[in-house]
This record gives C-alpha cells, structure tokens and sequence, in this order.
C-alpha cells in the first residue's frame, strides 16, 4: 500500500468514535440500534507516492450507492462502481512519470453525493513547455499546421489542454477560447464542458492536438483581406494548481505560396556536413512537412545509399545534409520541391548540388614544407588534439591595448599532433564555439580557406583562420591512443613545439609559493584573483624547472588556470604549493613570445599544462641543498635557512623587501596588508651606488660555502630577483650581472664557464607600467664548475657587470608597445643609492 494513511485512520477513527457516542446516548449498552447512515467516505483527500500502488477507501451507506471518476483518466482505475452497505473500494494508480497529478471519485446515493480527491506525485517537479518558435505566419488558404515544441512532459501529454485567444481589427484581445481541454471535474462521465462563448471574432483555429513531438491545428481560409492574430495557449495544470504554459503567435495573412532560391547551383566539399541555400523568398516554413522533396542523382544510387539527406525548408532556406563522398570523383544531384495549398496554388524550386571527392590526406612534413599564406591545398591532416578546450592554460593571451590582454585568444586555439607524434601544429580558430574537439580526440582537419603562418627561430607553425566546418571529423578521446613521446630537456628538438611530451627528471628551483609568482595586485580581477585590477599588466608567469643535469627549461601558467596558485586562507604565511620533489612533466612544449615580454629570456621553448595533476614531480628530489637563503623566517639577517654560509655585501645598506618569489593568496582581500598577495619582510633588500666611477667598474656582493666532503655530478647556483621597490624612481638598479667564483677562499677569482651575464630587470611600478617590466622577480640557474666540489669554502660573487639599467619608458595608450624602458638607461654618478636596489627572494646552491 504506497499512500499516507493517517489522515484516512483519523477519519475512520473520528466516524467511528461518533457512531459509538451516539449509539450510546441514544439506546444505551443493553439495547440493540441500527443505525441509519444515508452516504459517508473514511477521507476527501489522499495523497499517493510517484510510484504504482493501490490504496482503500471506506464507503458508509444504508443503500445501495454508486462511484465513479470526476474525468476519464487512465492511470487510475476502481476495483467497483457500485455497492451496497458499509463497504470499500480499491483504488488502483499507476507510476508517475510525469508532474504531480489529480482526479478525484464522486460516491452518489439517490440526491446525495460525496467525493475523495486522490493526488499523486510526479516522477517531474519542474515542468518545461515551450514552443520551438515564439510566432509562425501562415498563408491565407485552409490548412493543417504542425509546430514542435519541446517538453519534459512526454509522459503526461493527455494532461494538456489548450486556448485561443482571438484578436479584434483594433489588435484588442477577446476572451480566450478552450480548444483541447480535459474532461472538467464533477462532469457526468467525466465528459462534457462549457459551450463554447459568442466571439466578436469567428473562431478561425479548430482541431487542436497535441504530442510529445508538438501541436497540429487547423486554420480555415482567410477571406477578411487583411491579416488576422491569435494566441494559442498550451498550458498543464499540477494537482497543486500551478501552471505551466507556453504561447504561440498566430498570424494568418492574404499571401500565396511563395519561395525562391538565392542560386539553382552549389557546390560542397566532399565531407558529411550539414547545408543550406538561403532563399530571397520564402513562406513556406511552417508547411515544410507538406512541400514535396525529390533528389534525382545524375548517376542512379541503390536504396539506402543516397547522399542528400532530408531536404526541408526552414528560416535558412533549403537545408538539407550530405554524407560523405567516398569516391575519386564529383558527384552531382538535383533537389527538386513543390508545394500546393488548399486552392490548388503552386509554387516549386530546384537546386543542382555538386559534392567534391572527400579530400585527400597530407601529412604534417608537407604542410610544413608550403610558403606561409593561404593554404591552397584541398587536402585534410589527420592527428590528435592534445590540448583541452576547456583549459585555461592553452596559450598566452596577447595585449591588444594598454593595460588589456584577449583572452579570448587560449579559447579559440588548441594543439595537434601528427598521428605518430612527431610534429605539431597550433590552431587559431575564429571563435571559441568553432575549437570544439576534446582533448585525445583523433581529428580530421581541412586545410581548406586555412592560413599557414610560420616562425623561423624556433621553427615552428601556426594555421589560422579556421572554423567548425574545417573539421571533417572527429573520434571519441582516448588518451590511451596518443604516443608516449618521453623525453629530457637537452633532447628537445623544434619538431617537438606543439606536441604532448614527457619530459623527465625535473625539479622546480623555486619552490617557494605558487605557480604564478607575480604580484596579483597587477592582474585581472576575476572569481580567481578578487583583488586583481580592470586594467592588468600581466596575465601569464613562468616557473623554472631544472633537471639533473643542470638544463632548464621554464613551465608558463596563465592567472586563469584555477590551479595557479593555493586558495585557503593563509595568505601572509610561507605555504608551498608547487610540488617539492622531482618527476615527470607532461605538457605540451610551446615557444611562446608573448611572457618574455615583461619576463626577459625564457629559453627556446617552454611547457604548458593543461592540468595540474601532469606536473607529477611526486619522486624524491634528485638535488641536495648545499646553503639557502629564503627569508621564510622573514628576519631581515644573512642567516641561511638552509646548510650554513655567508652573504658579505661590502657595505650595502640592508633591509626587509617584499617576496615576489611566494605567492600565496587566498583573494579574501585587497587590504594593504596583504601586500597584493605578497609575502611582507620574505627577501632581502641591498642598496648602494653600485657603480664604483673612480675605478670605472662594478661593485659586487659574495656568497660563501663549503663543499668540504661533497661530491657529485652538477651543481647549480640558483638566484630569484629583480630591481626597483615599484616606484618609478629606483628603477636605477644595475641590470647586468657577472657571475664569478673562487676555490681558494677568495685570493683569485674567474667567470663562470659558460654563464652569460645574468640580468636583473626592473619590477612593475605602481603609477606607471612598462611594456617590458616584470610583475615579480625573475629566476635564474647556472651550472657551477666541477672544481667547486670538495673544497673548503667556495665563493660566488655577483659583480656588476657595465652600466645599464632601466628608465621610465613613459608609455601611453599610442605607443606602449614600442616605448621600452628596460636596459634603456645608464647608471650615472647622480644616482642616489637609495634609488639603485637589489631585491632578492632566494639564493640557492644545489647538486646531485
């Protein structure tokens, strides 16, 4: 028994009590009373579950009674229709897959009448009904119209019901007019209904049905002269009372039959796809499942094999499909249609269709062999995306003005990779709704009105002006297909640009802070970083990886990747969220020109992810930590947190900084105190004229530590930093650095091999922002040589390396692309030494 029982026991409970009183009062215990009760129901109202079932309802009576249902329904039935006495009937209902519903069982005994209301939950508790087209505009002869409309309420289709409103000369509306209804409750038989109310407009829309798929209706010849409007209405009623409805827009003109194609003659290329021919005229629509399609082939086809598929007129015109033309030839078909009215009005078109062979294949190497321009090959490549359009890590975005990056630009653009992973393409397409291929999917990609753009250093290409209809087809992602392409850094070559490789042995040198190490403050605003700005000067960032032999190569992560950066609340404290062991990256290998911009030299090429969880450097780390100066204690002091060593910067004045290199913002704020997501006293600050003018050279600071014991492989010297305290008046920090080195404790010194100069560039301002100003520090990694091991104290020295600093470029919305203010200047004796900083978030020595 699927129903709530307690209101029917309450009743039953309460008749009977009162029976009991009564016959007590009346006869007392020792006498004998029948009791004279004409009609009586146990309950009025019953609520049932969504589910099939059946439930009792107590009939009293002292004759013979009969029940029926307030309308015919068929999801409910009644054991009987008749009794006499004190009795019960079983009312049966069926499941519910459609909203809630109602009918209620009438008990009658002579004049007297009682009803038990049955309500039933549905499977739906939110209805939509709509009809595919707000309006449709009819011609003027009699007709059947079928309009769609679409629903969830396939299972509940006998419940809905429908009017017309009518609408006078003046555009007045009359009174609605019932045209499918329901039988209303407490009918006879459950039939029956008002008489139809006198219009002052002649009801001109009869014979309305209705379908899970739409309504079909009939409109009479239209003889006023002038159009005519009406309303239908469809509506559904829930047992609670509430409506859903949907309304249609009639208007029927004076027009005849009208159509007329912009051309007789079009041409496809050979791939499945989905056409239209527009029309200069067409009326036809709403009578597209009555006009008479014929396609004669030029060569005969056997059923089954046609290759025009469902020809029909709608708002863009003759739309019909194309299957795919297998052969090695043009194929050639004629669509031929008709249409009459009721009054024998005619109207006919036809359209010759030319479908080309489906292109040919060609390979990567022979795209890539073309002259940059527009591609005129008629022919597809074939490969897998390896980039995910739903990432927002895909591409840099590019800044169209000052302060403004599109992007749009990672939407719109996604990799492939030749099937055998060799080479790699990236893709521009016209919009984000045109790069629809998911990721590990197999696509074929028509080169057709495409353009081929290439860059000589790295060597690597670009197609542009793509579209949906350039992809051919695609194939159900499967990551299990694409090659495992593993490599180290040193084996990169420029055919890997663009591909999905596996490159090994890496470790992040920073390991401070976030993926993105730039001061938010500068960045957009958005659910991701609410304390950014509307006119951001940055919005990607580079984080250096290194492997066990030294090599680097930079990861690149744009401020709209979710991941970018750790997100719980502990903003001011030195949290990592950047993996702290070495592994495997797997990414795709990009050489991008637009984060060097503001970031300096990033390498030849960089690494993109398009999740977090392929940045799996889970392993142990390979390298050891030799001395390490972070500043996580935020002491301004020259105390390593890590190993022991010294820092002698030879009379520099020293103070707290900002840490640019530990990123941690939780976005709770935009309070000074929070330093825009930086981490207040984590680097160090050193600040003195560092040009010695008397000796015509470059002042210097020293790092010491010994290597007494201590063997291996590779060591590197790691250095994170920039100059300038976001002020435009000290951007006059030295930017050439020369990194040197002594064994013998610091009687002799000499370059490090293969070290080129090491730069220090200047940091985003506040009132202003260069072009080529970096929004944090910069990093920077070089291999010490092999005699720097087992020795009882080495020393580093950065020295200054020649004059060159940074100026204020005075960039304006005109010519902020070109007005560039790194190593722009020239340190002169003037400048105060307040105003020529050093700012440092960490040193490190390592080796493996």
């Amino acid at each position: 028994m699927k129903t709530i029982f307690n209101k029917q026991k309450r009743s039953v409970a309460g008749v009977l009590i009162a029976l009991t009183a009564l016959t007590t009062a009346l006869t007392g215990c020792q006498e004998d009373f029948e009791l004279d009760l004409p009609l009586a129901v146990s309950a009025r109202e019953l609520s049932l579950t969504k589910d099939a079932g059946s439930t009792h309802v107590l009939v009293y009576s002292n004759g013979d009674w009969t029940a029926r249902f307030t309308r015919p329904v068929k999801w409910a039935s009644l054991n009987k229709l008749q009794g006499y006495g004190n009795n019960e009937i079983v009312f049966t209902y069926s499941a519910n897959y459609g909203i809630s519903r109602k009918i209620g069982v009438v008990f009658e005994k002579g004049s007297l009448t009682d009803t038990v209301m049955f309500s039933q939950a549905g499977a739906i508790t939110d209805a939509s009904l709509s009809f595919s087209k707000p309006a449709v505009t009819l011609l003027k002869s009699r007709s059947q119209i079928f309009t769609p409309i679409s629903t969830n309420l396939r299972y509940c289709i006998d419940d809905l019901e429908a009017s017309v409103t009518y609408y006078d000369n003046d555009g007045l509306p009359n009174d609605p007019v019932t045209v499918l209804t329901r039988a209303e409750e407490g009918e006879e038989g459950g039939e029956g209904g008002d008489e139809p109310q006198a219009q002052p407009v002649e009801p001109w829309i009869s014979n309305v049905s209705a379908t899970y798929k739409g309504i079909t209706f009939e409109v009479t010849d239209n003889d006023s002269g002038f159009a005519r409007i009406a309303d239908l209405t469809l509506f559904i009623e829930d047992a609670k009372g509430e409506i859903t409805k949907s309304v249609l827009t009639v208007t029927q003109g004076i027009a005849l039959p009208a159509l007329k194609l912009d051309s007789n003659a079009e041409t496809y290329e050979g791939y499945a796809q989905d056409c239209a021919v527009p029309a200069t005229t067409n009326n036809l629509v709403p009578y597209s499942d009555q006009i008479g399609y014929d396609v004669a082939y030029d060569v005969p086809v056997a059923e089954g094999a046609e290759w025009i598929l469902k020809p029909a007129i709608t708002d863009d015109g003759l739309t019909f499909s194309l299957a795919k033309n297998e052969g090695s030839e043009p194929r050639t078909a004629t669509i031929r249609l008709n249409f009459t009215d009721e009054h024998g009005n005619s109207v006919s078109a036809s359209c010759k269709i030319t479908q080309k062979p489906y292109p040919t294949a060609a390979d990567f190497a022979a795209v890539r062999a073309l002259t940059p321009g527009e591609i005129t090959l008629q022919q597809y490549i074939e490969g897998y995306i390896v980039s995910d359009p739903d990432s927002k890590n895909v591409v840099s975005s590019p800044q169209t003005q000052q302060f403004f990056f599109d992007r749009g630009e990672n939407d719109r653009t996604a990799y492939i990779e030749s099937l055998d992973g060799k080479w790699g393409f990236c893709l521009k397409f016209a919009s984000s709704e045109d790069n629809t291929p998911a990721r590990f999917s197999k696509v074929r990609l028509s080169l057709n009105g495409a353009t081929l753009e290439k860059k000589n250093s790295p060597e690597c290409y670009t197609i542009t002006g793509l579209t949906a209809a350039n992809i051919l087809e695609t194939s159900t992602p499967d990551e299990f297909k694409i090659p495992v392409k593993t490599k180290t850094i040193g084996e990169l070559t420029d055919d890997d640009i663009f591909t999905l490789v596996s490159v090994t042995n890496l470790e992040i040198m920073c390991k401070d802070g976030a993926y993105t190490n730039c001061t938010d403050g500068y960045s957009f605003k958005d659910n991701i970083n609410p304390i950014g700005t509307t006119t951001p000067r940055w919005d990607v960032a580079p984080l250096m990886c290194y492997d066990n032999t030294g090599r680097t190569i930079y990861m690149l992560t744009n401020t709209a990747a979710p991941w970018r950066r750790f997100s719980s609340g502990r903003d001011l404290d030195f949290n990592s969220v950047v993996p702290q062991g070495s592994g495997t990256f797997r990414g795709i290998v990009v050489a991008d020109d637009v984060a060097p911009i503001r970031f300096g030299d990033l390498g030849r090429y960089q690494l993109r992810a398009m999740t977090a969880e392929e940045i799996a450097l889970t392993d142990e780390p390979f390298s050891k930590t030799v001395v390490e100066w972070n500043w996580n204690d935020r002491k301004v002091d020259l105390i390593p947190e890590i190993g022991e060593g010294e820092i002698n910067k030879y009379g520099a004045e020293q103070a707290g900084a900002s840490d640019f290199n530990n990123v941690v913002c939780s976005g709770k704020g935009g309070a000074s105190s929070e330093q825009k997501g930086l981490v207040a006293n984590g680097g160090i600050m050193f600040s003195q004229q560092w040009w010695d003018f008397d000796a015509d050279k470059g002042k210097y600071f020293d790092i010491s530590f010994s290597t007494q014991g201590i063997s291996g492989s590779n060591m590197i010297f790691g250095i994170v930093w920039g100059h300038g305290s976001m002020s435009n008046t000290t951007l006059s920090g030295p930017a050439h650095w020369n990194l040197l080195y002594s064994v013998d404790g610091g009687a002799t010194f000499q370059a490090v091999p293969d070290s080129p100069i090491i730069k220090k560039r200047s940091i985003t301002w506040w009132s202003t922002t260069s072009q080529d100003s970096t929004p944090g520090f910069t990093e920077h990694l070089r291999k010490l040589p092999a005699d720097c091991f087992g020795r009882e104290k080495v020393v580093l020295r950065l020295q200054v390396a020649d004059k060159v600093t940074d100026i204020d470029p005075k960039a304006t919305s005109s010519n902020y692309l070109t007005a560039l203010g790194i190593e722009k200047g020239t340190l002169t004796p003037s400048v105060a030494a307040g105003n020529s900083q050093a700012r440092i978030g960490t040193i490190t020595v390592r080796y493996n």
